[in-house]
């Protein structure tokens, strides 16, 4: 018995089919750049800008190469750089947190000197500290 021309043609066509699938232009991940453009537009508003410029520097350049290389379809390098991105636009904006806080708490810290001082000055028997 010889297997008939259409049994031995049916696999190498199927074969041939996902060679030439795997050969063919790789479409872009849906997203890439999004979350990451996000997570910059966060750290900004947090202000990142006066708290963490370096960081929101880093965070800018790494996006623009993740779009540079999404135009040259080089999509895993677009992906990591998006990541990269992101974590230093993170990063910027815990930063500008932090730095908003210790702002808010010298602030605080000055005010209480001013009250502290001001119930100082009253408590004193009349004649002294005026």
């Amino acid at each position: 018995m010889t297997p008939s021309g259409s049994k031995i043609h049916a696999p190498v066509v199927v074969l041939l089919g996902f060679l030439l699938a795997a050969c063919g232009p790789t479409r872009p991940p849906p997203d890439v750049t999004g979350q990451a453009e996000r997570d910059l537009a966060k750290a900004r508003e947090a202000g990142a800008a006066t708290f963490a410029p370096m960081e929101l520097r880093f965070a800018e350049e790494k996006l623009d190469a993740a779009h540079a290389a999404m135009q040259e379809r080089e999509f895993e390098d677009a992906a990591l750089l998006a990541d990269e991105s992101a974590a230093n636009s993170e990063l910027a904006e815990t930063k500008a947190r932090i730095g908003k806080t210790r702002e808010a708490v010298t602030e605080l810290k000055r005010k209480n000197a001013e009250i502290s001082q001001a119930i100082g000055a009253d408590s004193l028997p009349s004649g002294e500290g005026r």
